[in-house]
């Protein structure tokens, strides 16, 4: 399985994770919004765009989830979780 991390200093970040894939994107603390239920969140499409990213890469890299994850140290806290692989 390939991995690939993007140095930062940043706590944040989204994880993909797919069938031969676990890349990490970070987050710029300036993209966090606190929703209004008071959770911390950051707009996915935004991230997407600052990499470079689109849908349809997520598409051909197979990536069947995307976890938005907080950074402490040595661990890493899933903040929200969102599957891919739903069929309809």
């Amino acid at each position: 399985m390939e991995t690939n991390v993007i140095e930062s200093k940043n706590n944040y970040a989204y994880i993909l994770e797919g069938e031969n894939i676990f890349n990490t994107l970070l987050v710029d603390e300036d993209d966090l919004i606190e929703n209004a239920d008071g959770i911390l969140d950051c707009p996915f499409d935004g991230v997407l765009r600052k990499y470079k990213l689109t849908l349809r890469d997520l598409n051909e890299m197979k990536t069947t989830k995307l976890l938005f994850v907080k950074l402490e140290g040595e661990k890493t806290i899933v903040l929200n979780t969102i599957c891919l692989n739903l069929n309809m």
